[in-house]
């Protein structure tokens, strides 16, 4: 029971790290679009998914 704990408070890190780093992503990167943001971040969150 405490390591589906620890799984879930390192998923919803390991989420955060990846809306930080599509909003940073968004603000810093003047070339970038919508569709390779999204296409981006859907990568990050499957790999999240998977670990």
């Amino acid at each position: 029971m405490e390591q589906d704990g620890k799984e879930n408070s390192s998923n919803v890190i390991d989420f955060s790290e990846i809306v930080k780093k599509a909003y940073d992503k968004g603000l810093n990167e003047n070339e970038l679009t919508l569709e390779k943001l999204m296409e981006d971040l859907k990568a990050d969150l499957k790999s999240l998914v998977m670990s």
